[in-house]
């Protein structure tokens, strides 16, 4: 008789108060055991190093010994209701108490979400065990590692277990906070191109750098095309990364958050290169996170002129970027792009999608000066930030360009003070403004009224005599056709005048 075939014989019979000591641990191998539908606390399971401290419907368990955990693991082999499944906070857990669980997870096929978190694993041996879970699991969608140390080694093994998957269900991949090195993070990349569907790809604080990033290029370039999520932050990034990823990025059609925060080998010609994937049309990008960099004044310029005509950004996360106070020509352009005070035309058509870059605190005169921007632009309604952007920046309305719409302007004119009126809140100095802007607009048009009544006159005047003029040419065609039927019935055949 197996393992599993020793589990299925006394299943039925089993008394949970002889597999485990702990209360809680009872009541989640009870809860896992029933598999019920009705009970969501079934989706969630914490594995880790002591109880929290939340009562009993905290879905957490601490590993007894090899026997309760063998029972967990075979009830997590029967359950399709558990969802997600996390390993926290274990300092050391052998092989013996680990083995005889995993044997049942390798069962489960409803798990959608696999973390292991602040432990030790095995010096990767772990992820050879799970060989079965992660080659036949067609639920697997968000697999996590996070802050454990392994060598090279141990990572690798982790790299043949995800390029072991028979299926495409991975959607999410966050490879944090691991200090992985560029080498083994090269098989990493290779492996994921087995998952084409990835959404999310997280290799934060690690040792990524060139090498890696040109397998990651390649990986975006030919195999990932739904990605939505990328972040690099707090890795080994330098100006040839950047080379190597922009073509990539630029081909990352639905990339909406890219995160390269604390790459501090980035200079200013690596910036530049990036800020050009801002530029295309064709850009999804929402958030770009790029705080704790060497981000200079021709940075900060490149981004602004990316951005002239950019209309998803919201986000570009320039917090604590060094040497803040010496900014001044990126803070001019950021002022520029977000509120073009040249001419009206010119304040309508700014950037007035931009909505964060910094945090909450007051800081450099750069921030101070842009913030207040940025905070008009966050109403819903970007006509109503371009109508005050206007009415802030221009007392007075030039209404001579606009003669050429005739009559039809004083209306639309008036129609746009009273829109501007009404909106809410509205600071008390605008209010002055619009009434002001208003009385200009009308004396304007009423002092261009004789231009456009004269220039409408002589237009009628000139219509009239033109359609004389038609008029004049079809009568004398008429009378040179009748003198020519005259001349033939005389028997003439020339005439003089």
């Amino acid at each position: 008789m197996n393992t599993i075939q020793m589990y299925d014989a006394q299943a039925d019979t089993i008394d949970i108060d002889d597999i485990a000591t702990n209360e809680n641990n009872r009541f989640v191998l009870a809860r896992i055991k029933r598999n019920n539908a009705t009970d969501h606390n079934n989706e969630t399971l914490y594995i880790q190093y002591q109880h929290d401290d939340d009562g009993e419907d905290c879905v957490d368990y601490v590993p007894e010994g090899a026997e309760d955990m063998g029972w967990l693991g075979y009830f997590i082999s029967k359950s399709d209701q558990l969802k997600e499944l996390y390993f926290k906070d274990f300092d050391n857990m052998s092989v013996d108490v680990i083995k005889p669980f995993i044997m049942g997870l390798n069962n489960n096929r409803s798990i959608t979400s696999l973390y292991f978190g602040s432990m030790e694993l095995l010096d990767g041996k772990i992820f050879t065990m799970l060989g079965p879970f992660f080659e036949n699991s067609f639920s697997l969608s968000y697999l996590k590692v996070s802050d454990c140390q392994l060598e090279d080694d141990g990572w690798r093994l982790l790299a043949l277990a995800i390029g072991s998957s028979k299926s495409k269900s991975l959607r999410n991949v966050v490879l944090a906070e691991n200090d992985i090195s560029d080498e083994v993070l090269v098989d990493i990349i290779t492996a994921l191109s087995m998952h084409p569907q990835l959404q999310e790809i997280d290799l934060s604080c690690n040792r990524l750098y060139k090498n890696g990033c040109n397998a990651l290029a390649t990986l975006l370039q030919n195999s990932v095309t739904q990605l939505q999520n990328l972040d690099l932050g707090d890795n080994e990034l330098d100006d040839e990364s950047i080379s190597a990823l922009v073509p990539a990025l630029k081909n990352c059609s639905q990339l909406h958050t890219l995160r390269l925060s604390r790459n501090e080998l980035i200079t200013s010609s690596g910036w530049q290169q990036l800020a050009s994937i801002l530029k295309p049309s064709t850009s999804k990008l929402i958030r770009v996170h790029l705080l704790g960099n060497n981000i200079d004044d021709d940075a900060l310029v490149a981004f602004a002129s990316s951005l002239v005509n950019n209309r998803t950004l919201t986000t570009l996360n320039i917090n604590n970027i060094n040497n803040n106070e010496s900014i001044t020509r990126g803070r001019e352009a950021f002022v520029k792009l977000l509120c073009d005070t040249s001419s009206v035309n010119s304040t309508f058509l700014s950037n007035h999608t931009l909505l964060y870059m910094f945090d909450g605190r007051q800081g450099s005169s750069f921030q101070n000066l842009v913030t207040p921007l940025l905070n008009m632009n966050q109403n819903f309604d970007k006509k109503e930030v371009a109508m005050i952007k206007i009415l802030q920046h221009h007392n007075d309305f030039d209404m001579m360009p606009f003669f050429e719409w005739e009559f039809k302007v004083l209306p639309l004119m008036i129609n746009w003070f009273e829109r501007a009126s009404s909106i809410r809140p509205m600071p008390a100095s605008f209010g002055r403004r619009i009434s002001r802007g208003k009385l200009s607009s009308i004396y304007q048009f009423v002092r261009g009224m004789p231009l456009l009544y004269v220039e409408a006159h002589l237009k009628k005047e000139l219509e009239d005599i033109k359609a004389a003029e038609s008029q004049m040419e079809l009568k004398l065609q008429e009378f040179r056709k009748r003198k020519r039927s005259i001349m033939e019935r005389l028997g003439q055949k020339q005439c003089s005048d």
